[in-house]
């Protein structure tokens, strides 16, 4: 009975490490096929990038057709891609994206400009136009528009239609007078914004201008500094339609109508 119960020991061992060998035998072998399987997909990866390489840029497949420019009035595009120069019939990724966004940069007229390529033939140019907030005569007697940032993107011969013209009891507005302007501005209503013409700075930085009132009669707004600006639009919707051509909100605790 010993040797029998021996001979079983032997043999349970024997099968145990077949059965090892074989699920080791299987695990290297689904090793190595996953390993093939990575192998190939980095080469189809490779093979699809240097395709992709050589039909962008030098191929004749994937060449610039077509400008799309957003952000602008369809009749403003041809003036955006005239700007632009944008290479027509060149290999897409050969196209200098950065050259294009400095042209139109230059230009001075966007708040924001990005240039990205988009298979498999065409430039986007997106565009965020500046608006023109407040016109301020320089020295050489030109127009300088400047939008809400005080950024002066465009100089012309004179301001353009609503937008007000500052003027000041100096020979030139200061950039803190440009400033002051901008703030009364921005404090007002939009509505309201839209009436307001006639903006003077003084040589202190105080601010007055008119604003239309019921019909086409105009009143004059002492607005004063740029303190307390809510606090003052506030006052200026309120007393306008009260009797008076001028509403004198320099001093919001003191306001005077007269």
């Amino acid at each position: 009975m010993t040797i029998e119960r021996g001979t079983s020991r032997r043999r349970v061992a024997g099968t145990g490490l077949a059965s090892s060998r074989a699920r080791f035998e299987r695990r290297a072998a689904a090793v190595r096929r996953r390993s093939r399987l990575l192998a190939w997909l980095l080469v189809g990866v490779l093979l699809l990038a240097g395709l992709l390489a050589w039909l962008g840029w030098f191929s004749g497949v994937l060449t610039v057709s077509v400008v799309e420019v957003r952000g602008v009035p369809a009749a403003s595009a041809a003036q955006v891609r005239s700007v632009a120069r944008v290479p027509l019939g060149e290999p897409l990724l050969r196209v200098d994206t950065d050259e294009v966004l400095a042209r139109l940069v230059a230009d001075r007229a966007w708040h924001s400009v990005t240039v990205t390529r988009s298979l498999p033939d065409t430039v986007v140019i997106e565009l965020t136009p500046r608006v023109a907030v407040l016109a301020v005569r320089n020295p050489r007697g030109e127009v300088d528009v400047v939008d809400r940032d005080g950024f002066a993107f465009r100089t012309v011969a004179a301001a353009p239609a609503g937008v007000p013209l500052v003027s000041s009891g100096a020979a030139q507005v200061t950039g803190a007078g440009v400033a002051a302007a901008l703030s009364a501005l921005g404090s007002l209503e939009p509505s309201l914004r839209g009436d307001v013409a006639d903006v003077s700075v003084s040589t202190a930085d105080q601010v007055s201008f008119t604003v239309k009132a019921k019909g086409e009669k105009r009143k004059t707004v002492v607005w004063g500094g740029a303190a307390d600006g809510q606090r003052k639009a506030d006052l200026v919707r309120l007393l306008l339609p009260e009797p008076g051509s001028t509403i004198d909100v320099s001093v919001p605790t003191s306001p005077v109508t007269r």
